[in-house]
């Protein structure tokens, strides 16, 4: 039926939230941005190349799924430095990250030394990268035909 829109299910929405703070967020970035970077990179791509969120729903519970694992492992293997850095973000002003160096270094070494996670350099994250991934976008068959000609 023309003008008709097929919409997810509320089955296929549901998912465990990631219910944490923006000073939680702002203290685990660098690391969660390491540590979740295929799944992210491959959700924008779907999200880029679809052009309809609708399409890329198993994409984005990849990153959730990414962002809960993450979360339980800092939890388990690093709660205290963790908590200490966050809540110092939380009562800095304006969330500066500069106050709070000590707390991040122990932090730091408590991921490193428990998990093996080196902090990413500053820009690291941010640089072009080309992705490998499953995803591709399909070329419309006019398009092919006219490409050729």
């Amino acid at each position: 039926m023309p003008g008709q829109v097929d919409l997810p299910t509320a089955e296929d929405l549901t998912v465990q939230e990631v219910n944490v703070s923006s000073s939680v967020l702002k203290a685990a970035a660098h690391h969660y941005g390491s540590q979740c970077d295929k799944p992210n990179k491959e959700f924008m791509l779907c999200r880029w190349e679809e052009k309809d969120p609708r399409k890329c729903l198993e994409e984005g519970r990849k990153v959730n799924e990414c962002a809960l694992d993450f979360f339980r492992k800092i939890k388990t293997h690093c709660a205290e430095p963790f908590t200490e850095y966050w809540t110092c973000i939380d009562y800095s002003n304006l969330l500066e990250l500069r106050r709070c160096r000590k707390q991040q270094a122990a932090f730091d070494n408590c991921v490193l030394d428990k998990l093996g996670w080196v902090r990413p350099e500053l820009g690291d994250l941010s640089k072009y990268c080309s992705a490998l991934t499953n995803l591709h976008k399909v070329i419309p068959l006019a398009f092919q035909l006219t490409s050729y000609v």
